[in-house]
């Protein structure tokens, strides 16, 4: 039998589907034979036991399975409702985006998420003895971030990207960025692109 799921619960792991003969089946997650996750709308192909329960559930052959999600919340907000781990989430997801601008909030909010990662990382290293394990396999993994999000902050300040290995200097070159860091971006279009705010 055929049929479109109408919803999964992945705490409870069970679902339930809407059959093409107009009835709904239940299932449970281990009857659930895909790899990927079972979601709202895609079709399905399924057999039923003697107790009405959908068995063998398969992702449906030879039909469109296009899925077309509606959320219900806006998750397209404006930047002055970004919180903390939005903030973050916007740096990790141009992480190799090196044109444009980046305002301090951006910037700011993603080193202290680094900071918090890195007392993490430390903290794993302890419990788990493993020396610096976690906290050079967390160095490697935001390597691309901090420097995408550091060039995109100069940029914000009408300075060329290659600034950023004026930190190569000690002290003198480390004190220059934090002070350029922490200005306040072109209120005009520069070189780089519009205002990012």
């Amino acid at each position: 039998m055929q049929g479109q799921i109408l919803d999964f619960s992945i705490q409870q792991n069970t679902g339930v589907i809407s059959g093409n003969d107009q009835k709904r089946y239940h299932f449970k997650g281990s009857e659930w034979k895909e790899t990927m996750t079972p979601v709202r709308g895609l079709r399905v192909d399924f057999d039923v036991d003697s107790e009405g329960m959908a068995v063998g559930v398969y992702k449906a052959i030879g039909v469109s399975n296009t899925v077309t999600f509606h959320p219900s919340v806006n998750t397209d907000k404006p930047e002055s409702e970004y919180n903390f781990i939005d903030w973050a989430l916007k740096a990790f997801k141009h992480y190799v985006t090196f044109e444009g601008r980046a305002r301090r909030k951006e910037y700011w909010f993603f080193m202290l998420f680094n900071m918090l990662g890195f007392v993490c990382a430390m903290i794993l290293d302890v419990i788990f003895e493993t020396e610096m394990l976690f906290y050079l396999l967390y160095m490697l993994m935001i390597f691309l971030p901090v420097l995408s999000v550091s060039v995109r902050r100069l940029h914000d300040i009408g300075k060329s990207g290659w600034w950023y290995w004026i930190s190569a200097i000690p002290i003198i070159g480390l004190i220059l960025l934090l002070i350029w860091f922490a200005q306040e971006g072109d209120q005009h279009a520069n070189q780089y692109g519009q205002p990012s705010k």
